[in-house]
């Protein structure tokens, strides 16, 4: 447990989940007409609902950002970015044993449609584990330095690109699936 609570490793989990939930954020505030829809297509909440949440959603995710990155603010944060991850599993989870897979998952608006599956459930769940570390591991013992700061968000950078890009060749396949070019 020792190796999850060094300064360098926190870092890192700090700057991942600040980075996807500031991308995530940015692209609904973007694309805010097309996210209500994503909202609305889930239907777990009366329609009348799914525009007020969609609006307030990017926010919450954007002030979950920035409190990851404020000391201070790091246990309310990492606990509301394990909270917003857990229930996005949720949304998830439901609508694929419900069996609607083919729905886009809501994270990033790419242009192309993530559908939803267990691995996506399973990805949720592993980054509010992330989050739940943050939470409970961080040892103030030993200060983060420089270089654990430089080379935590250096990393995370480095994540966030191969997650984005994971993202999108899943999207490409699943839009290349559906128009018949993949078998």
């Amino acid at each position: 447990m020792w190796l999850l609570s060094d300064p360098l490793v926190t870092t890192f989990l700090r700057s991942f989940l600040a980075l996807l939930f500031a991308g995530a954020a940015l692209s609904k505030l973007r694309h805010q007409e097309e996210f209500v829809g994503v909202v609305r297509n889930f239907r777990l909440m009366p329609e009348a609902l799914a525009a007020p949440v969609a609006a307030v959603l990017p926010w919450l995710e954007l002030a979950v950002a920035a409190g990851l990155l404020v000391d201070p603010a790091l246990p309310y944060a990492a606990a509301g970015a394990s909270g917003l991850l857990v229930l996005f599993a949720i949304a998830m989870a439901i609508n694929v044993a419900r069996g609607r897979k083919a729905i886009d998952c809501g994270c990033f608006r790419t242009g192309y449609k993530q559908t939803l599956s267990w691995f996506l459930v399973l990805r949720n769940v592993a980054l509010a584990g992330a989050g739940l570390v943050l939470l409970g591991l961080v040892d103030p013992s030993r200060a983060a330095t420089w270089a654990d700061i430089a080379t935590g968000a250096f990393a995370a950078s480095v994540a966030m690109l191969l997650y984005i890009t994971f993202g999108l060749l899943g999207g490409v396949a699943a839009t290349a699936r559906n128009n018949g070019h993949l078998a």
